[in-house]
């Protein structure tokens, strides 16, 4: 092989190389996102980003009580730790009949919150469908950056929306 033909292929790599992240400098960049999740018949457990440079916070939807329960880990000094904690009544929020048993699902979703009155919402809503009363929810996630355990707070409801008519029982 001469020496003309082993230069002619450098530069065929180089240029490809070049191309290549030329290309990629240019080309829109798409955010990965993944959510984790597990249930079984007596609760959900969801993963939900909270903060462009924290962690998830966690959610535990009892199915029994309709309480959604979370908390948001931070790392500080001293280590990681649970640091914000949150709640939410389900049951009263979809005006659950006694004599039936609910049936939730979650689901978590970016949303662009605007803050405002000194309100911080997390990156990201949870969703709460429960099928006896036909209707979604969207929660915001009150979050603030901080070294130190925060009290609870309520997460925020968003809006609702029917999916269908609610259960009537005679």
């Amino acid at each position: 092989m001469t020496r003309q033909k082993r230069n002619v292929k450098w530069l065929w790599l180089v240029t490809g190389f070049a191309a290549g992240i030329t290309l990629a400098s240019i080309w829109p960049h798409e955010p990965v996102a993944a959510f984790s999740s597990d249930r079984n018949d007596k609760f959900v457990l969801v993963s939900v980003p909270v903060g462009l440079t924290s962690g998830d916070a966690v959610f535990v939807l009892d199915f029994l009580t309709g309480r959604l329960t979370g908390a948001a880990m931070a790392r500080s000094r001293t280590g990681t730790s649970f640091i914000s904690y949150y709640y939410r009544n389900l049951a009263e929020d979809f005006q659950i009949n006694p004599s039936l048993e609910p049936q939730y699902a979650v689901s978590v979703g970016l949303a662009e919150i605007q803050s405002r009155g000194g309100n911080q919402w997390g990156t990201h809503a949870l969703y709460v469908a429960e099928l006896s009363s036909g209707k979604v929810a969207g929660y915001a996630i009150p979050y603030r950056i901080s070294q130190v355990k925060l009290p609870p707070v309520q997460l925020f409801p968003i809006d609702t929306f029917p999916f269908r008519e609610a259960t009537v029982t005679e």
